[in-house]
């Protein structure tokens, strides 16, 4: 870390590995990230200012955050003037810890604290500067001009729709039978503190469906239309904008069927045309028809904790988009009829009966509890399925008909397959797609002892001439598409 100041370029951190390659083997690698390398971030860089206000940002998943207004200070070489307090009960521990229950919590304004950017990169305000003039904690009454107020809102300032604490964020205070998860937030924050205990690690998070909150509206649309999930090209978070604000789309199905008519009302918005309006008429338009795999169909839910390994795993579980949504409407009434320990009445059987699924853990079955507990979510779910080709995933139980485009007997049949380098005439996630599809059973981005074939696309780098190396087959992208091709031929 001392040398950091003296290079020509910035850097936050180191990152250590091993450098033997046969440890790096026996090592492997988890979904996420390599199991022989581990990070290193430096001390983070800090400065003294003052708090002028706290302002609620809510984000993609509907988490409300208190964000700190600041007098500008420079940190670094950077002008920071806001900076995250994380959530609410945080806050008031970090700025009034003086609370004794008596009143409403509130910070003076003009309060001295320290900010500091994590990793060089995200400003956050570290502690309070302890001075006679920052009278700090409870005030009943005040100027609103003089003091800030800490409490957490009744109401999302979105959309306002009421708040909630989500139990499932609790990282250390234990669960309870009767989490109220409907409670609203300001029913028993009269004073913080009374919450302090019960709320500690918790999120207070907007009640209202992701789709229909207008700052997450956005953020959703645009994580349903990345590249793991339905993948249509030329729609960044600047457009979905402006098709929200239009009034184009409100759900992902809502695109598929504006650009199946008149494409006059994309066209004429600022920096769209009618070529721009074509091209997404058209790249949304061979993502209908050529389908989607389950797995990508489930990423695009947004479903929170499900992402694009969990995807796979549930999509494996189901193998159909049917028996997937036919669970995701039952779990609902399974949840109110679940009196015994009867496996009927289980909500997401497939997932969470007696044998379950390894990597599905209670979390992310909550996760699909509360999405389907919304009627609007799983209207907007269905409506997708029905608007676009949802492709079945083949599953350990049962070999899938040749009517859904796979054969009972795969050509790459158990096989754990990685590509490299770029296969002609597919994305990455195509040639996977392709590859599952002839029967692979995994398609992971690393090469380890379990890999059994490479194929080898353009440019593609040293993950061949390792595998070479450790004696795995290597077959060239040519050679990949004549199978893809031969069987759909």
């Amino acid at each position: 870390g001392s040398l950091a100041g003296h290079l020509d370029h910035d850097i936050d951190g180191a990152v250590y590995k091993i450098s033997a390659l046969a440890a790096r083997e026996s090592l492997g690698s988890s979904s996420r990230a390599p199991r022989w390398a581990i990070a290193h971030k430096f001390p983070i860089q800090a400065a003294v200012t003052t708090i002028q206000g706290v302002e609620v940002q809510v984000g993609r998943t509907g988490a409300l955050t208190p964000v700190a207004v600041l007098e500008p200070v420079d940190i670094g070489g950077v002008s920071v003037s806001r900076a995250s307090l994380h959530n609410f009960v945080y806050a008031a521990q970090l700025l009034c810890p003086d609370i004794d229950g008596q009143g409403t919590a509130h910070v003076r304004r003009g309060t001295r604290v320290v900010v500091g950017r994590a990793g060089d990169v995200i400003p956050q305000v570290l502690r309070l500067v302890q001075t006679d003039a920052n009278s700090t904690g409870i005030a009943e009454g005040n100027d609103d001009n003089e003091f800030i107020s800490l409490l957490p809102p009744p109401t999302c300032p979105a959309c306002g729709s009421r708040t909630i604490f989500d139990p499932s964020d609790r990282a250390a205070v234990k669960k309870t039978a009767d989490a109220d998860k409907v409670e609203s937030a300001n029913e028993n924050a009269s004073s913080l503190s009374i919450v302090a205990e019960q709320r500690a690690g918790q999120v207070l998070r907007c009640s209202a469906p992701h789709l229909l909150c207008p700052p997450r509206a956005v953020g959703a649309l645009n994580h349903a239309f990345s590249r793991p999930g339905l993948d249509v090209p030329g729609l960044s978070e600047s457009r979905l904008q402006q098709l929200v604000d239009e009034g184009l789309i409100h759900v992902p199905a809502d695109l598929f069927r504006v650009v199946a008519g008149d494409l006059e009302p994309i066209a004429s918005l600022p920096g769209w045309g009618v070529k721009s309006s074509e091209k997404l008429a058209s790249a949304a338009q061979e993502v209908a028809s050529n389908g989607i795999s389950l797995s990508r169909f489930i990423y695009s839910l947004g479903i929170r904790h499900i992402g694009v390994h969990t995807s796979k795993l549930i999509a494996t579980a189901y193998g159909t988009a049917s028996a997937f949504l036919a669970d995701v409407e039952a779990a609902p009434k399974a949840c109110v009829t679940n009196v015994t320990t009867d496996d009927a009445t289980i909500p997401f059987q497939v997932l969470n009966g007696d044998d379950g699924v390894k990597g599905i853990g209670p979390i992310m079955i909550e996760s699909l509890v509360s999405f389907s507990d919304n009627e609007a979510l799983v209207q907007a779910a269905k409506d997708l399925s029905g608007v676009i080709t949802v492709l079945d995933e083949p599953t350990a139980e049962r070999s899938v008909p040749s009517t859904s485009g796979r054969s009972d007997s795969g050509q790459f049949d158990g096989l754990t397959i990685v590509f490299t380098g770029a296969i002609p005439g597919m994305s990455r996630a195509d040639a996977q797609q392709a590859a599952i599809t002839l029967g692979a059973k995994n398609t992971p981005g690393s090469i380890s002892r379990s890999t059994d074939l490479v194929v080898e696309g353009a440019k593609g780098g040293k993950k061949a001439l390792k595998a070479k190396e450790m004696g795995i087959r290597v077959i060239k992208a040519d050679g990949f598409l004549q199978i893809v091709n031969g069987h759909s031929a």
